[in-house]
Parts: structure tokens; sequence; C-alpha cells
């Protein structure tokens, strides 16, 4: 009897886990993975030079569900070299697709090889520049989700990391809110500066109109600005770091032995941080230094795949036990930074369809104001200054389809969609 009781609880256990997330995310239910590449989106570096922005797309053959969650992979390289192929990102993103997740491998703008990175600006400008391309890779998805749902993602589970510099972008992209938090670093202005001269939080890589934020953040080897950014209301993190890394430090410290002229605190000071915040999180620890832990060790990848696996199935909507907090950021109850910056900025754009010729009527005209007319991909196909309250673009010479008008200043700006005929 003893023995038939202990069996059928494990079966109705089986059965409960199983009908959480339908067996899904846990363990291996797909053998066979597909890989697609696609162009996600375009935009200039700092050559300036045009830069394609493509991205490897990674699905469980044979997999019918529609609602799936997604994870965003960007890889290292000190933000001046590195691949969407590189062999770690392909082993994650292989791992979580046999699981059930979609997984995309980006690649981002990188620094061009005339730019030195030991220049602050230059230093800040290339990594906001990747934080951008990896805000339109999570646009692009949402966008999808809305539109031609090519993808069968769920656009409330977005999750992004990476390895070194992709942790970084994925990090600083889930936590900055605003430009405003720039000013709790030391020459948080200047960075204010910088980063609008390429573009603001947002920038114009691809996809505008769509929400950037994540539902969670993962790094190994990474680090944040400053930890202040992490609010009491964020989203999870999940770190890997080697306590003695010299490459990006496990506490508070500059990068690369101290070579970039920039701080940083890595997964040591964040795991502080959320333990004040109470935000739910998880960090293995190495002894050594090695950049990234699993760097020389195949058992420390394999132990970091297994962890971030459980940690992404622990805030899955999914499972009715996930440790998301009720009042954690969203797309939904959270305003948005465009929406924030209308309330000082506001443009009529009409006729929508147009011919020809578009009008911009400015409600306030600002000193250096900047009309821009982007393509789907991001590319700024027309740019010019507003010469007055009410500014006619002719258009003739662009193809039909649909475009976004930005209206900007040097503190704000907005989008509009419209549509060519």
């Amino acid at each position: 009897m003893k023995k038939i009781y202990i069996l059928t609880i494990t079966i109705l256990a089986t059965i409960n886990i199983s009908a959480q997330c339908n067996g899904r995310y846990q363990t291996d239910i797909y053998p066979n993975v597909s890989v697609t590449t696609v162009q996600y989106g375009s935009n200039t570096d700092l050559v300036p030079q045009t830069v394609n922005l493509m991205m490897d797309i990674y699905q469980p053959t044979g997999d019918t569900s529609t609602s799936r969650p997604l994870v965003i992979l960007a890889h290292a390289g000190s933000f001046s070299g590195g691949d969407k192929g590189d062999p770690d990102m392909a082993y994650f993103a292989s791992e979580l697709a046999k699981k059930g997740y979609v997984c995309a491998s980006i690649n981002y703008r990188l620094a061009p090889s005339s730019f030195s990175l030991i220049v602050e600006q230059t230093t800040v400008k290339v990594v906001f520049m990747a934080v951008q391309d990896g805000k339109a890779a999570v646009r692009f998805f949402r966008q999808d989700a809305a539109t031609t749902d090519t993808y069968k993602i769920n656009p409330d589970q977005i999750f992004f990391g990476g390895t070194s510099a992709g942790a970084i972008l994925g990090i600083n992209l889930s936590y900055l809110d605003d430009l405003s938090d720039l000013l709790t670093l030391p020459n948080g202005a200047n960075w204010q500066t910088w980063l609008n001269q390429v573009g603001g939080i947002e920038g114009v890589s691809g996809n505008p109109g769509y929400c950037s934020r994540t539902n969670g953040a993962f790094g190994f080897a990474g680090g944040i600005a400053d930890t202040a950014w992490i609010d009491p209301d964020d989203v999870p993190w999940y770190g890997s770091h080697a306590l003695t890394d010299a490459t990006v430090q496990y506490g508070y410290g500059q990068p690369l032995n101290g070579f970039t002229p920039v701080y940083l605190y890595g997964s040591g000071s964040m795991n502080d941080r959320t333990n004040t915040t109470g935000t739910y999180h998880h960090l293995d620890q190495y002894a050594g230094g090695d950049h990234p832990p699993f760097i020389n060790s195949a058992s420390i990848m394999q132990n970091n795949k297994d962890s971030l696996a459980t940690f992404l199935y622990n805030i899955l909507d999914c499972n009715p036990n996930n440790l998301q907090k009720p009042t954690q950021k969203t797309c939904s109850n959270t305003v948005s930074i465009t929406d924030v910056q209308h309330k000082n900025l506001d443009a009529s754009i009409y006729p929508n369809p147009f011919n020809d010729e578009l009008t911009i009527e400015l409600t306030n005209k600002a000193k250096n104001t900047t009309i821009s007319i982007i393509n789907t991909l991001g590319k700024v196909v027309s740019k010019q200054n507003a010469t007055s309250y009410i500014n006619k673009l002719s258009l003739a010479k662009l193809p039909a389809g649909i475009y976004f008008v930005e209206v900007s200043t040097n503190e704000s700006s907005i989008t509009q969609k419209v549509i060519k005929r």
C-alpha cells in the first residue's frame, strides 16, 4: 500500500509540473533546432556608415505552440568585435530552443577600427548605440507579434542578456528607464549630451512605435553603469561571474584591467542591490578570474545553461509559482519614454496617408528642431531642420510604403507612423 501511495503522489506531482507550462521550458523536449538569419534593423555607426543589423533566430523544430517566451542574446567582444554566431551564443540559444523557447542571437553596431575606446565619449556612444540596437531587436519581435506573428512569441515574455559586452548591453537596456537616470553618474550630464547626439535611449535602429522593455535580464560576466538604476519594481536578473575577473570586475571598477575610461558595477554589486530591492535574482559566482567563468570549462557552461533555464522558468507567466512581483514593470503598466517626451513637444502630421507632400505642423517650435523620415528598417531616408511652425516636405521620390516621422529636439522627440501611397 505504501508503494502505491508513493507512486500516486509521484504521478500527481509529475502531472502538476507538466500542467504548469504544458511540460515545456524545464527539459529538452525538441531534439532539433532550426536557425534562420534575418535583418531586424539598420543604423549608422560613428564613421558614419550604414550597418545592416542581423540576427540568427533559433526555433524548436516541429513546435506548434503559438505563444512562446523569447530569449535575446548578445555576443561578447568589448564592443569592438564578436559575432552573433559565436560558439557560446549558439550553445545557449540552441539549448534553450530545445526546451521550447524562441531565441535570437543578434549582431549590433561595434566601434569602428578608427575610433579609440580609451576616450570616454566614444565608449559611451558605442555602448549605448549597441543598447539602441538591442531595443530595436525587442521591438522587431513585438512588431511581429502584433502583425504577421511569424515567430509565435509571447510579447509579454521577452528576456535579454549575453556574455561580457553583450551582458552589459542587455542589463543596461533593461534597467535604464530615462535620460534623467544618467545624472546619478559623476559625468552624467555629458553622458546625456552624448546619448542624445546618437539618438537618445531608444535610437532609430528600426521598428519604432513598439515597446522595448524587457521582462528579465541576465549576464555572463556583465555589469551596469549604476546599480541605483535597479528599482524595487524592476525585472528579475540572473548573473554568472568570476570573483577575480579583471575584464569586467565582480564589484566596482574599470573594465579591461582599467583600460576603459568608465566604471561598471559587476555582478557582485548587482547582487547586493537586488538583495536590497527584493528583486528576484540568482548569482553563480566562481573562484578565479576566467572571463566569462565558462571560457575554459565545459562543466561551468553547462551549469550556467541549467541555472539560466531554472531562472527563466521561475519567472514565466505559465508557471503559477513564478517569482515576479505583482507590481513589476511591464509595457502595459509603465509610461513609455516616448509618452513622457510628448509632454514637451507636440506636432500634427498630415495628410496620412499622403501622396507626394507631407506637412508637419509644430505646436511649440523649439530651437534645433529636426524632422526625420525613417523607413521600416530604421534607416533615415530624409532629414531636415524645421524652418517654421508649418513645414512641408516633398517626398515624391520615396517609394510607397510605411514610414515613421520623428520630430526631435535636443531634449525630446515624438514618432508617428505614416503611409505613402
